[in-house]
């Protein structure tokens, strides 16, 4: 599992449809001589926050009737092998599913390498006529991805290239990393709880939480686990990270300084109870509606682990994606 340092930064520009990934530095760079004019203005180190603050997208959707909803999505550069790849926007089945349209506003770059705040553009994806979606291979598996890559470079041959930060498969743990986390770990949920946002800027809404069941245990049988934390309409898809700043506990019992950021998961559901009393999981609301809710929350979120995420690769390739030479799937077709 890749760890993100303080000294992180992210690589300035897309490639190919490609969104920088989260990249590390294990040691502070020296300082470089000025470049050429016509050399790119080297990207600025990032924190691992700060670029956590440029993964997650607000997808506000609409159905056949016109009824508005509001979902998260996230970047994720599939088949990622060097600047080799396909990106995709990460979300729930149920957020998109059923749906006409899905709107989008993306940052754009400036010519540093930086976000342009305030600035972006807008992204209008016909669901009924785009074969872009792909949903899960498994229906009891809550996960689609919107394919982007071509959206991506479209935007940078018309001079709106497009910041943003995609995760990867190297932020998945393995099946034996998995076994060395704690059952109580801090994670981070980046989305839009409620469809709430900074507007003005086009950034995401951060909330803190702990796992509530271990990540490496399928919590009833099933795909899933849970965590300790507020989820709200508008919170489907959201990327839940590890997210350790400053000291955490090994598998050892140790305590251990420094980073450790990873991609744990997704949020899909919610706990309730309901006025009848009856306890249930279910999907996360996304339908922006001033309709007053009577059931209970618990404060517990339902997450489809991010192994599952690469559940699409086999899909994509049955679809006529080619991985780059030297990628190996986890995930055999």
């Amino acid at each position: 599992m890749t760890m993100i340092s303080r000294r992180s930064i992210i690589i300035g520009s897309a490639s190919a449809g490609l969104l920088p990934k989260f990249a590390r530095s294990d040691d502070n760079p020296p300082t470089p001589p000025a470049p050429p004019a016509a050399e790119a203005p080297k990207p600025k180190q990032l924190s691992a926050a700060q670029q956590l603050e440029h993964t997650a997208v607000l997808l506000r959707t609409k159905d056949a009737q016109g009824r508005e909803y509001s979902g998260t999505g996230f970047f994720f550069n599939f088949f990622r092998n060097g600047d080799q790849g396909v990106t995709g926007i990460v979300t729930n089945r149920h957020v998109v599913a059923g749906m006409t349209k899905i709107a989008m506003k993306w940052t754009r770059r400036t010519p540093a390498n930086e976000p342009d705040f305030g600035k972006v553009v807008d992204v209008t994806i016909d669901v009924l006529s785009d074969p872009r979606i792909i949903l899960h291979p498994d229906p009891e598996i809550d996960l689609a991805v919107i394919l982007v890559s071509e959206l991506i470079n479209k935007y940078q041959s018309e001079s709106k290239p497009i910041y943003a930060v995609g995760a990867d498969e190297a932020l998945i743990a393995s099946s034996a990393d998995l076994r060395k986390f704690q059952p109580l770990e801090d994670v981070l949920i980046v989305g839009f709880p409620d469809g709430i946002s900074d507007t003005a800027n086009n950034i995401p809404i951060f909330r803190r939480g702990v796992t509530a069941t271990p990540v490496y245990m399928k919590f009833n049988g099933k795909k899933q686990f849970m965590i300790d934390a507020a989820i709200y309409h508008g919170s489907s898809g959201s990327p839940v990270f590890l997210y350790n700043v400053g000291a955490w506990i090994n598998e050892d019992g140790q305590p251990q300084l420094g980073y450790r950021v990873g991609l744990l998961g997704v949020v899909w559901g919610v706990f309730e109870t309901s006025t009848e009393g009856e306890l249930r999981v279910i999907p996360a609301p996304t339908q922006l509606t001033t309709k007053v809710y009577s059931n209970i929350p618990h404060n517990l979120g339902a997450c489809v682990p991010s192994y599952c995420i690469l559940d699409f690769e086999p899909e994509m390739v049955r679809l006529g994606y080619k991985p780059p030479e030297g990628y190996k799937m986890r995930a055999q077709p």
